[in-house]
């Protein structure tokens, strides 16, 4: 699925785009999974570009000098210009184009990647429900993957997460008619670190704990 607003994005990310034509593509972004997508993924690219070295770009050579036995030639007329509107498509489309290019050639692989996920799994004897956690961790907090197994059904589990401090946030919300092998995603604001255990409730029992 494509959207033909994505070749926008490049000029929107340098910040070619006038304020309302930026207004405009910001409206769209509201409505379009597919720019906001990219829009993500894309992200990085003006900061990758600030770390290039403008000297690294200049010609590693002069131009030659004339031959001096040519005679000069005539002078050469200037072309028209370009009407606005068109010179402002050849920007974005120069924009877009770029941003393409150093997509293509691998710039991104510089992007920060996700550590590898820490895996914890508990049962309950009492409950018979058993659970597996992989914490991510991200700049914002925890990122949470849990696969719950013998929930019972129809029921609306929550997963709380408690602190080392004693805090505690809601991670998520979900229903327990689902497979067994279901990945089922969660949050914190708490670091990997910070987390004490996390905690799958229903009707205010708790189903199974898990720690660290």
């Amino acid at each position: 699925m494509s959207c033909t607003h994505t070749v926008a994005l490049g000029a929107y990310l340098l910040g070619a785009l006038d304020p309302a034509e930026r207004s405009a593509f910001e409206v769209h972004l509201r409505t379009c999974a597919v720019c906001r997508r990219e829009m993500v993924r894309l992200a990085p690219l003006p900061g990758l570009l600030a770390q290039v070295d403008v000297e690294y770009l200049d010609v590693p050579f002069d131009d030659p000098a004339p031959a001096p036995e040519l005679l000069p030639l005539p002078p050469v007329a200037e072309p028209a210009p370009e009407p606005p509107a068109k010179r402002r498509n050849l920007v974005l489309a120069g924009a877009g184009a770029l941003v393409i290019a150093l997509v293509a050639v691998g710039v991104l692989v510089f992007a920060p990647r996700d550590p590898e996920p820490i895996r914890l799994s508990a049962a309950d004897s009492g409950t018979g429900v058993s659970a597996t956690a992989d914490l991510v961790a991200k700049q914002w907090g925890t990122e949470m993957w849990l696969t719950v197994q013998n929930a019972p059904k129809g029921k609306r589990c929550m997963l709380v997460v408690h602190d080392r401090s004693g805090r505690t946030e809601i991670g998520g919300w979900w229903g327990t008619d689902h497979p067994e092998d279901a990945r089922i995603p969660g949050s914190t604001s708490f670091s990997v670190g910070q987390i004490e255990r996390l905690e799958v409730v229903v009707d205010r029992q708790v189903l199974v704990s898990v720690k660290p």
